[in-house]
């Protein structure tokens, strides 16, 4: 999990279901009927990368998720597969959300997002012109940033249910990277690092945690990878 911008986690694909494979069948045949018109300027068709319990992941989805720096896929081999993988772990925990809470995102934080969103653009028709190439509009993209946005507030409530770290840990941990403690060419001793440790551990734990619970999730849900990258 990357704190403040959510996370990537690799897990397993599940089995094809009739569902999941008919919802790809209907988006292959509206996108394949209706691209000219609805996709004009687009760079390519878009199409489905992956389904998860019966709701579609598109191209558009995965480009539009690096293109407004939704996910940090700086060391992916392939940031395409790389988006598709958080965008899949992000329908779980959306699934999961509206399994066990109602409400929405507040709408102002939305739209601050959508604000900081435009700002990655030296204007606004440069922004606009994204939109065209990606084939999308403001209300596909507003849509993408709630969903994210609901989704990360629900995995940040999760972790705070966590036990804060031990003493024991804190010097465990400091103890197995000393290299992490150092201020002006000299070690620091664990006194003087212990904010700056259980950060850090606090941190791994959280990793930990939301690792080990979408792989969970990952196990009980439909899941279909249909992306490909090229080897």
């Amino acid at each position: 999990m990357k704190d403040g911008r959510g996370w990537a986690v690799t897990g397993r694909p599940g089995r094809s279901g009739g569902a999941a494979w008919q919802a790809v069948a209907v988006v292959i045949i509206v996108l394949t009927a209706a691209g000219s018109a609805t996709l004009q300027g687009a760079e390519l068709l878009d199409r489905v990368i992956a389904v998860v319990s019966g709701t579609v992941i598109t191209l558009s989805d995965a480009r539009a998720a690096l293109a407004f720096g939704l996910v940090d896929t700086r060391d992916a081999p392939d940031p395409i597969e790389a988006a598709m993988q958080w965008l899949v772990d992000r329908q779980l925990v959306l699934d999961e959300t509206r399994r066990y809470e109602t409400g929405d995102t507040d709408p102002a934080l939305v739209d601050r997002t959508l604000v900081r969103i435009r700002q990655r653009f030296p204007s606004e028709s440069d922004y606009r012109q994204a939109l065209v190439r990606l084939g999308l509009d403001e209300s596909r993209i507003r849509g993408l940033v709630r969903d994210t946005l609901t989704a990360q507030q629900y995995v940040a409530r999760r972790v705070e249910t966590i036990l804060p770290a031990t003493e024991n840990e804190l010097r465990e941990y400091f103890g197995r990277h000393p290299e992490q403690f150092i201020r002006d060419n000299r070690p620091l001793t664990f006194e003087e690092a212990v904010d700056d440790v259980r950060g850090l551990v606090d941190q791994e734990q959280r990793r930990q945690a939301v690792a080990v619970w979408l792989e969970r999730l990952r196990r009980r849900a439909d899941i279909n990878e249909l992306y490909r990258p090229a080897r």
